[in-house]
């Protein structure tokens, strides 16, 4: 009888233990599956952000939780968003996609700010309908940006023996598909990439692991750069800043009758707002410096974007993150700078051409990161007239190439801050996304 107790004691502790790992796998196989659905959320995500690059201001994902914006209005899961670039989730986890494996997942997204300048997405994933054996998964991604090339041209760039760059340089292929070439005789600390060639560039001239890469070399432009750079997809920052700008958090600036706008900023976080005369003279390059009058100093706009429907006119100390789009010229005749580098940054972009005025200082400094969309970045003429210096440091995109033959010496530095901030709005490559952290957060409560 005892022996029998024994036996079937023995049988109740096995078949307990058998059940408990039972149990204990199939915990671990939800919780395994819970964290791919986690993870496909957040690779449905970038599959987004590949096809539209501010897709987080464009629209709120279907399986996104409900956003609320600054004025406390409500936007569900797959509803158009307002681009507004700051929101809040008044309620977490109260939008779901189901996979077809019967498990879902929940997103949460944060903008780019000037302190985080990184799409972060946090996808939670579970058993559908389950509140437990939840995963989360945190990823902090960074497109690649036009911002982090110190030139690209649609023509031919050329740098001599004297010449040391620290950016990245592109020769792109111009709008009759012709390939262009770096011909680069001084010293480079970034790649250069030619769709044609790079000349000159001996090897002893390439310090920091920088390579010269083209048609011919190993690796072919091909396997580094995907695709030729198209200027004519630049067009999405410009309604982008547009569409921002007309926002109570930006600065939309729009008159016919106006014939250029001069912006100036101020270390104050401000900037002044003046209604310009040119005089009959052409509106693209300023040949004398035209009338300006007070029209209003406003703060820095909270979401980086301002839009002049006209040529711009911008100087001064720029104190926050802003980005210019002018539908026609912006021209410089006055010093820009940053009231705090590495803090502040400003993004110039000109649906036709970057000009340096005839009536500039004598000797020019620019903070910028700037894009000649339709033209050229140039002085206002091809003639030496100034015998100071022109310095940029930024970055350039012209579509047509240019020159600053006006200046007597040239000094172009690329600003390694725009690695990690980059102006609001900034046009980005196509497939071009860096994650800079993947990470598993403690998920939320789910009701």
């Amino acid at each position: 009888m005892l022996f029998g107790m024994v036996a079937m004691s023995v049988i109740v502790v096995s078949t307990t233990n058998a059940l408990s790992d039972l149990n204990r796998a199939n915990a671990e196989n939800r919780r395994s599956a819970s964290y791919q659905a986690a993870e496909a959320g957040v690779a449905d995500y970038l599959a987004k952000l590949t096809e539209d690059h501010a897709y987080y201001l464009h629209t709120v994902h279907p399986a996104e939780s409900t956003r609320r914006n600054s004025t406390s209005t409500l936007y569900a899961a797959g509803q158009t968003w307002d681009g507004s670039s700051t929101w809040t989730y008044p309620t977490a986890v109260n939008a779901w996609r189901t996979l077809p494996n019967g498990y879902e997942y929940n997103l949460e997204v944060t903008g780019p700010t000037a302190t985080k300048p990184v799409v972060t997405v946090i996808s939670t994933g579970r058993k559908q309908n389950a509140k437990k054996e939840d995963r989360r998964v945190e990823v902090e991604v960074r497109p690649s940006s036009i911002a982090d090339f110190m030139m690209i041209a649609n023509r031919d760039v050329s740098y001599g023996s004297s010449a040391t760059t620290y950016g990245k340089i592109y020769a792109g292929i111009d709008e009759v598909g012709t390939a262009h070439s770096v011909d680069h005789a001084g010293n480079a600390y970034a790649d250069v990439y030619a769709e044609n060639q790079v000349t000159s560039l001996t090897v002893g001239r390439l310090f920091n692991g920088a390579r010269a890469i083209d048609s011919d070399s190993t690796p072919l432009i091909r396997s580094v750069i995907k695709s030729p750079i198209n200027f004519s997809a630049f067009t999405g920052s410009l309604v982008d800043v547009r569409a921002a700008a007309g926002l109570a958090a930006g600065i939309l600036l729009d008159d016919a009758s106006v014939e250029a706008w001069q912006l100036t900023f101020n270390a104050d976080a401000t900037v002044t707002i003046d209604k310009c005369i040119t005089g009959g003279q052409d509106p693209a390059g300023m040949s004398t410096k035209p009338t300006c009058n007070a029209f209003q100093t406003k703060p820095m706009p909270t979401n980086g974007a301002i839009y002049v429907g006209q040529t711009a006119i911008v100087r001064g100390v720029v104190d926050g993150q802003v980005t210019v789009v002018s539908n026609n010229n912006i021209v410089v005749g006055e010093n820009i700078t940053y009231e705090l580098p590495g803090n502040d940054v400003l993004g110039l972009i000109a649906k036709n051409e970057t000009i340096m005025a005839y009536w500039s200082t004598p000797s020019l400094t620019i903070y910028a990161a700037m894009i000649a969309q339709g033209g050229q970045y140039r002085s206002w003429t091809g003639t030496l007239t100034k015998a100071g210096t022109y310095t940029h440091v930024g970055s350039v995109a012209t579509n047509k190439g240019g020159y600053m033959s006006m200046f007597a010496t040239r000094v172009y530095q690329y600003d390694t801050n725009l690695q990690f901030l980059q102006p609001p709005y900034y046009p980005v490559l196509g497939e071009a996304y860096s994650i800079q952290s993947y990470r598993e957060v403690t998920p939320p409560v789910i009701p």
